[in-house]
């Protein structure tokens, strides 16, 4: 039996545009990670959805980006370690302030897209994004992936909780194959790459290779074109199979 995390990015609508089904989908995971304003979001909806996770009991992350609103934060930017830093900073901000402002705390923080890819290979973008962290709150939880953040948090001391994704593909290289159209997927093989992860410490590339990744959180997707149904099937599956879905404290806790 193993205690695996499910967390899931929320509140990337803007304005009267809506992103996703955060009402159905929060029933399905125990960490939310909400988008900040730089690449969805306005304080309207950063409200919405933190009263939102309040409701479910659900832990709260900052989803925080490049400052990339068009491109959805899925644009290469060349921001410098401080300018990392200080973007993180003001993103934490505005989400830590509604959280106050509702009575609940701020757990965590998840990049979002290719803030999320640059700081998995990029020791500087790791760095800015592990110190900002750092100077809000030493004791959020950093969910990412990869060697590199690992030392940043470890030189740092932040808690990182290692994160797997189940309905997007990998590259042999280890990076995110991102599927920008968000098409339906096969909830029995999403649920499946799941276990694998879990159970294996890992799972196949696209090219077929096997890529070691130990997972603490899984990432599931609202803006899948079936993403409720994908998160339902996973949880599913793995407490089918006798694994704890618990929050991401407790998976931190039991590590260490």
């Amino acid at each position: 039996m193993a205690l695996v995390n499910l967390n899931a990015d929320m509140g990337e609508s803007y304005g009267r545009y809506r992103l996703g089904n955060d009402e159905e989908l929060i029933k399905h995971v125990l960490s939310a990670n909400i988008a900040c304003g730089y690449h969805a979001a306005d304080p309207g909806t950063i409200h919405s959805t933190v009263k939102l996770a309040r409701d479910h009991g659900v832990e709260i992350g900052a989803h925080v980006a490049y400052p990339d609103l068009a491109g959805f934060g899925r644009r290469k930017m060349g921001l410098s370690e401080q300018e990392v830093f200080e973007i993180t900073v003001y993103q934490i901000g505005a989400v830590k302030a509604f959280c106050k402002a509702e009575n609940v705390p701020l757990n965590h923080v998840k990049p979002h897209g290719e803030l999320y890819l640059t700081a998995a290979v990029d020791a500087a973008v790791a760095r800015g994004v592990v110190r900002a962290l750092k100077a809000v709150d030493d004791r959020l939880l950093l969910f990412l992936v990869g060697s590199v953040v690992d030392a940043e948090c470890r030189r740092f001391g932040i808690t990182m909780i290692n994160e797997g994704y189940v309905d997007l593909e990998y590259n042999s290289d280890g990076s995110l194959d991102l599927d920008k159209k968000r098409e339906a997927r096969d909830p029995v093989e999403v649920a499946r790459n799941a276990v694998s992860l879990v159970e294996k410490g890992g799972r196949h590339a696209l090219d077929g290779s096997w890529i070691v990744l130990p997972t603490q959180t899984i990432c599931m997707h609202g803006d899948m074109a079936n993403g409720i149904e994908l998160a339902r099937k996973t949880r599913e599956e793995l407490e089918t199979r006798g694994h704890k879905v618990v929050k991401s404290r407790q998976v931190a806790s039991a590590v260490v």
